[in-house]
């Protein structure tokens, strides 16, 4: 079965909370002293280990305060982006992987396949921070692609933000100094993508990763130079990744005797969810995946994963998302099967399972944020986080 994780997203799940708080008492907001812009830039696929392996072409980074936090589990963008921005973990907002079961559609891909969820919050279950700024006078500001300007996952996890478009990593790191100096307490939230892209095309040791790592850290570079004195900085990362050659790849055909009693498979080739005919041979169905993949991979029953504390608190109505049998890849495998795609099978860069190299991920602040008041506070709000929640009431 799955170890029990000493931290399972919850501080990761807590930054954007605690940096809203920092606005909060801005003038027009509250009492007491604040700061005027808080910038958060999500930097997709900048692991700690993968920062740490490539320290002497990010000199800027490398140099900011920093502490090492877990991600969410599954290690995947749509589970832990959504953490970021709603302050909870995958079994309180219900993204619970990349591709998981829909009640009423089947698997669904949350990254990309919201078509027929008309009412995203029946799927993306929490508030987003950006609707807690709204509500406490804080302007809150996303900047990314123009591609992800709309669209399903957008509503869900960045609704009461004002968007801004920009495609070139440059002019986003621009628009979050423009953003720096207006007027009143502001939140600016920048999406980073670049690292994953090269990651999943070329690996996280690639030539081409160190570039778009170089990259990030001198347009940070000339934003703390360039941001107004009462400004803080801050940054984090969904994921790590660990580079996956093509002969450690597991393939599964369909019809497969392992498959037997396996209706659908869901996750992602470093973590996959088996939803099974009958549910009450999940244990059944765990122990010949454990005879089948022995220390290549890590299987425990959704029971086993849910007591052991993987999702945080998990939901009534998110129980059912995830798979009966969950098996999470270990070393560099990488598990593949009919419903994997030819682009997929290319990916040298992944993540999704349990290794330290795709959970860590930094955390890095700078500017005017005091980082040992801001820790303080981060581990306050994630003991928090990690505390019963009551379910969502549905909306008729």
């Amino acid at each position: 079965m799955l170890q029990t994780p000493t931290e399972n997203g919850a501080r990761l799940a807590a930054i954007m909370p605690t940096a809203l708080s920092l606005l909060e008492a801005a003038p027009g907001a509250g009492e007491g002293a604040a700061l005027d812009c808080v910038i958060v830039i999500v930097a997709d696929g900048l692991g700690w280990h993968n920062l740490r392996a490539n320290a002497g072409y990010a000199r800027t980074l490398s140099k900011l305060t920093s502490e090492r936090v877990s991600t969410v589990f599954p290690s995947t963008t749509g589970a832990a982006l959504t953490a970021i921005t709603t302050g909870t973990l995958p079994g309180q907002h219900g993204l619970v992987g990349y591709r998981i079961m829909h009640p009423e559609f089947g698997l669904r891909t949350t990254l990309t396949e919201w078509q027929g969820i008309e009412q995203v919050r029946d799927w993306q279950l929490q508030p987003t921070v950006f609707e807690r700024a709204r509500e406490a006078g804080v302007a809150a500001h996303v900047i990314g692609r123009a591609a992800h300007e709309s669209g399903g996952l957008t509503s869900a996890i960045l609704t009461g933000a004002a968007y801004v478009a920009e495609d070139a990593m440059e002019a986003r790191f621009d628009r979050a100094i423009e953003l720096a100096f207006g007027e009143g307490p502001r939140l600016v939230y920048l999406y980073v993508d670049e690292l994953d892209r090269a990651g999943h095309e070329r690996g996280a040791a690639s030539d081409a990763w160190v570039q778009q790592l170089e990259r990030l850290d001198s347009q940070v570079a000339g934003l703390l130079r360039r941001v107004p004195g009462n400004t803080g900085v801050l940054m984090t990362a969904d994921h790590g990744m660990v580079d996956v050659n093509a002969e450690a790849h597991i393939e599964i055909a369909a019809g497969d005797e392992v498959l037997e009693g396996v209706s659908a498979v869901g996750g992602e080739p470093r973590l996959r969810y088996w939803y099974l005919e009958d549910d009450a041979r999940a244990e059944e169905i765990a122990e010949r995946a454990r005879a089948f993949f022995g220390e290549r991979a890590s299987v425990a029953t959704r029971q086993e994963a849910v007591r052991a504390g993987w999702f945080g608190r998990v939901a009534p109505e998110v129980e059912q998302r995830i798979g009966d049998v969950v098996i999470a890849a270990l070393g560099e495998t990488a598990i593949y099967g009919a419903e994997d795609s030819p682009a997929s099978r290319r990916m040298v860069g992944q993540h999704g399972s349990i290794s330290e190299v795709e959970r860590d991920v930094p955390l890095l602040m700078a500017g005017a944020i005091s980082s040992e008041e801001f820790l303080e506070a981060v581990e306050r709000n994630a003991r928090s986080i990690g505390a019963v929640r009551k379910p969502r009431k549905k909306r008729h």
